[in-house]
């Protein structure tokens, strides 16, 4: 762990670096300002140009309406991209010093998979992922990946987010024998195996198919029907008396078995792979804190008194009431929510000779290697 004059000194000394691109960033500034301007007199002519044209050239007036559209967009997006391009630039320009201060690998690496995601199980059903920041590093001979994440559903109306914060994940050197999952009360986004949607996704496709399957029948039925008949119309059974001679009495013997299968089989199958939720002895903790586990020795072995007091530490340090962590394979997984940006060294609209901006980097960053010291996940005994 870092002393704090290590940490003022680590700070003092990015300040410095940063503060000689205060005139980059007030020349972006004015770039930016010009830009708005001219997108700004493109909303205005095309937008007065529409109404001009509306009557007597349709398509002009159309064809300005899009240019104001596209312009409007432009505009207001403007501050956002042009903000993060110049969070990004400082980053490249401190990157050196913020890896060797840390013992980082890399400020840019891969996100977490979508396999890896869903068997943590921390999250629920996502349609795409998006990541800002993806830290990588090794403290303490365990390596950790950090990833500034939003997951979000999309439907064919609107989409909305299951999930925005960090995900952290450290490689543990205990072996976890079964997946444990532990939430903040009442977080309905985990992905803990349903039984009844999942077994709708099974069986509405089949009820679907089976009246598929006795109209080709009927039809198969008819076609030989036909030729054997010499063609004779009359003879062909008519749909009701096809579906009383070939349905009806096999009904006992072929559709109650299947409904049986479905009804029963289905269901215990997933609750088979569902995990358990566990009643814990620390009052405190179970008020605040949901635990499932596939294995309640297991569960309570990784869960020791010592660990739930950390948890409940780190949760006080991120100022939230939404965290959450996986334990699964040889991975801890750790999910915090929140809605600002995090592991920011500055930004476009503040001066960079103000401190506070690497004080919060630098704190964001010490906090999750701090994890693995309250987690002790360098040494080979439990939690």
């Amino acid at each position: 762990m870092k002393t704090e004059i290590e940490k003022q000194n680590f700070i003092d000394k990015i300040a410095k670096k940063l503060s000689a691109y205060e005139g980059e960033r007030k020349k972006r500034i004015v770039k930016l300002i010009v830009k708005q301007l001219i997108a700004l007199a493109i909303v205005y002519a095309t937008c007065k140009g529409a109404i001009i044209w509306a009557e007597n050239h349709t398509f002009i007036s159309i064809f300005c309406s899009f240019i104001t559209l596209l312009s409007a967009i432009a505009f207001f997006c403007n501050f956002s991209d042009d903000n993060k391009e110049f969070k990004t630039y400082l980053k490249k320009k401190c990157k050196r010093q913020i890896l060797e201060e840390f013992g980082l690998s890399t400020i840019s690496g891969e996100c977490f998979t979508d396999e890896t995601l869903k068997k943590s199980n921390l999250f629920s059903i996502y349609s795409y992922q998006e990541y800002d920041d993806v830290i990588e590093g090794c403290y303490n001979e365990v390596n950790y990946t950090i990833a500034e994440t939003k997951l979000v559903v999309q439907n064919r109306k609107n989409e909305f987010d299951v999930f925005k914060g960090v995900v952290i994940s450290f490689k543990s050197n205990k072996k976890i024998l079964a997946e444990t999952l532990v939430t903040s009360k009442g977080d309905k986004h985990i992905r803990n195996y349903p039984p009844c949607s999942s077994a709708i996704l099974i069986v509405v496709p089949f009820l679907l198919l089976f009246p598929t399957l006795i109209s080709i029948y009927f039809l198969f039925s008819v076609g030989e029907s036909f030729k054997s008949i010499g063609g004779d119309f009359s003879a062909i059974p008519t749909p009701h008396l096809f579906w009383q001679s070939l349905f009806l009495p096999n009904i006992l013997n072929f559709l109650l078995p299947l409904v049986i299968i479905l009804g029963v089989g289905i269901p215990l199958f997933y609750q088979m792979k569902k995990m358990q939720k566990v009643k814990l002895e620390d009052v405190d903790f179970d008020k605040h804190f949901s635990v499932y586990t596939k294995d309640q020795v297991e569960a309570r072995y990784l869960l020791t008194p010592t660990f739930m007091e950390r948890l409940k530490h780190l949760e006080t340090s991120f100022g939230t009431k939404g965290i959450k962590c996986s334990f699964f394979d040889d991975c801890i997984m750790f999910a915090i929510s929140s809605k600002k940006d995090l592991f920011e060294l500055g930004s476009l609209y503040k001066s960079l000779k103000s401190k506070k901006s690497v004080e919060e980097f630098y704190n964001e960053i010490q906090s999750v290697q701090n994890m693995i010291d309250y987690l002790k996940l360098n040494e080979k005994t439990g939690l």
